[in-house]
């Protein structure tokens, strides 16, 4: 049994650019795996690397204690 990876495309929630995704497809055969549970549970928002490294840096910084002057 072979686990395939597929290829899907999807864009970027604020900047718009298109992301290729790597998705895991399981065997066909595993009755162990419930398709129709990972099918409702996958993320429908998407962000690319850069806008997603953005959005990190705001978050700390944002978590930071201003510096007294």
């Amino acid at each position: 049994m072979r686990e395939m990876e597929t290829l899907a495309t999807g864009r970027c929630i604020v900047c718009g650019r298109l992301i290729e995704i790597e998705e895991f497809s399981p065997p066909e055969d595993d009755d162990y795996y419930d398709y129709e549970e990972e099918k409702a549970r996958q993320k429908k928002i998407l962000f690319c690397q850069i806008c997603e490294a953005k959005l990190r840096r705001e978050a700390d910084e944002a978590q930071k204690n201003p510096k007294p002057m």
